[in-house]
């Protein structure tokens, strides 16, 4: 159950909300870096292991030449054993991905693209910085499928400024028509150190306008047939991000390039966040063994993401005590709340759970 992260860190212009390790760069630095993360995977002490998993994000890795996409999969198809029916992701943008690219990710075994479209009302597109119009995002869905990619991911975005209940409405509405097989639903969180922080640092976002975007979005697309396994993840039968769910799951994965992070037997490791730092030999600048306290908890608040919450089965093989011994106080507090719930087998949120979600995870840290 090994998972395989890589970071493309190019776009063609950074969203001013993204606070991820992105940013524009010319085709030398594009190929300096291309050459340093197949030596990367090339070189992981790792090598031999199964792979079942693997994603490509970003930044935009449809920026980049579908070539660089071509020589990274070779890269880890040479160094790991990854499995037949692997799931392998690419993130694309819509104003970056072409026939030509598709092609090739096809070629290289990629089987599942997630596209960021974040909305289809342009008023909301400008407001988010984004470059694609609406029109734009819905050509280039039509383009992924026709293809042949079956195992489709639209992202979308809600309560940002300007943003209607009916803007969101009428964006999920066009979401369903198109038949991803998976669509991610967040929420806008305004970041410290991005240019909407600046722009919008006075704007509060409204909690009961939240929750009710939140609300309708659950209601749109389970009447479409998604159903809800993680807080902002909606997919189609069969079609869950199994990459995502073994995060969730805490399985161990591995992270190539520039900021990456990885989490292998309990030990998490990251790599710089800067690029010519990262053009060196030696690219991890963080490493910790986690306790068995920082496990626990772990296991608690990424394992209550999910709709099926946790097995009391599982955790008591994981860690040879109960839930109900560890955590009895906080689980009668909230289930008393309103916002848990359980059974003889699991313990989940409850949809009022959800809302508050951050508040109950922060208990169950020892």
């Amino acid at each position: 159950m090994l998972g395989i992260y890589v970071h493309i860190p190019f776009c063609r212009r950074k969203c001013g909300y993204c606070d991820f390790n992105s940013s524009y760069r010319d085709e030398r630095d594009i190929r300096r870096y291309a050459d340093r993360l197949v030596r990367e995977i090339r070189q992981c002490r790792y090598g031999g292991l199964g792979v079942d998993t693997i994603f490509i994000g970003g930044g935009t890795p449809s920026f980049i030449g579908g070539e660089y996409i071509e020589e990274i999969m070779c890269a880890i198809r040479d160094t790991f054993t990854v499995a037949g029916d692997a799931e392998i992701s690419i993130e694309v943008n819509p104003d970056s991905v072409s026939p030509g690219k598709l092609d090739i990710y096809k070629r290289a075994g990629i089987n599942r693209v997630s596209m960021g479209v974040q909305s289809f009302a342009d008023k909301n597109l400008r407001t988010l910085g984004r470059i694609h119009s609406a029109e734009k995002a819905e050509e280039a869905f039509c383009m992924i499928r026709s293809a042949g990619f079956e195992n489709i991911n639209i992202d979308l975005m809600f309560s940002y400024p300007y943003q209607t209940t009916g803007d969101w409405e009428r964006t999920l509405e066009k979401a369903v028509s198109l038949d991803p097989g998976h669509i991610s639903a967040y929420s806008l969180i305004i970041e410290e150190n991005t240019p909407f922080y600046k722009k919008y640092k006075n704007y509060q976002t409204n909690e009961v306008k939240d929750r009710i975007m939140y609300r309708k979005a659950n209601e749109i697309l389970a009447g479409a047939g998604y159903g809800k396994y993680e807080i902002s993840n909606f997919a189609k039968e069969g079609r869950q991000c199994r990459h995502n769910v073994g995060y969730w799951k805490r399985y161990d994965y591995l992270g190539f390039g520039l900021s990456a992070h990885s989490l292998f037997n309990n030990v998490r490791f990251a790599n710089t966040d800067d690029f010519e730092a990262y053009m060196g030999e030696n690219t991890v600048c963080y490493e910790e063994r986690l306790s068995r306290s920082d496990i626990i908890g772990e296991y608690m608040f990424l394992g209550l993401r999910m709709t099926e919450g946790i097995a009391f089965a599982d955790f008591e093989e994981e860690f040879g005590e109960s839930v109900q011994s560890l955590f009895s106080d906080v689980i009668g507090k909230y289930k008393a709340l309103g916002l848990l719930e359980y059974n003889g087998e699991r313990l989940w949120l409850t949809e009022k759970g959800i809302d508050v979600s951050n508040t109950v995870f922060a208990d169950f840290l020892l």
